[in-house]
């Protein structure tokens, strides 16, 4: 003979409607934490490698105008912003010598030989001044994400060698 037990009881709805709820604030509040995380993640990843791409330009920059001197370094080319600079080295004695300057949002080098070579992207600001013999470079990597603007500004003083 089967016998059935009495006293079983099971969840009721209004138990299972509220344990649903009660998982799904937890699984939202996960997701928020989870999407923070990452959006903070992509945005220190992009300032970091906007930081390495500005300085390895700006490391190369220096140490290719710190062999020239003051009077072989042009400065200011188009008359209204300061982000050109040509200048010659005893190894790019050319005509040309070497050049750089903002073209956008790039930093591009062109050689001795005329090529051109794009050294670093997301530049929003580069700005030259030469006293003496003291030239000052100032160079700003600018890019939005999530609607903000993420900076890093570069400031290097050069003095130049072949005075």
């Amino acid at each position: 003979m089967i016998t059935i037990a009495q006293n079983t009881r099971g969840y009721t709805f209004v138990e299972a409607l509220i344990s649903v709820l009660l998982l799904s604030v937890i699984l939202l509040g996960v997701h928020g934490v989870l999407l923070t995380g990452n959006t903070v993640f992509t945005k220190d990843s992009t300032l970091l490698d906007m930081e390495q791409q500005t300085r390895n330009a700006m490391d190369r920059m220096v140490r290719e105008v710190r062999q020239a001197s003051s009077q072989n370094i042009i400065t200011n080319y188009n008359g209204t912003t300061n982000d050109y600079i040509q200048f010659f080295t005893p190894t790019a004695p050319t005509p040309n010598g070497l050049q750089y300057y903002l073209s956008g949002t790039n930093l591009v080098r062109v050689n001795n030989s005329g090529v051109a070579k794009n050294v670093a992207s997301n530049i929003g600001l580069l700005k030259l001044s030469l006293t003496g013999s003291l030239l000052q470079i100032q160079a700003t990597a600018q890019k939005t994400m999530y609607s903000v603007t993420i900076s890093f500004p570069l400031t290097e003083r050069v003095r130049l060698r072949n005075e």
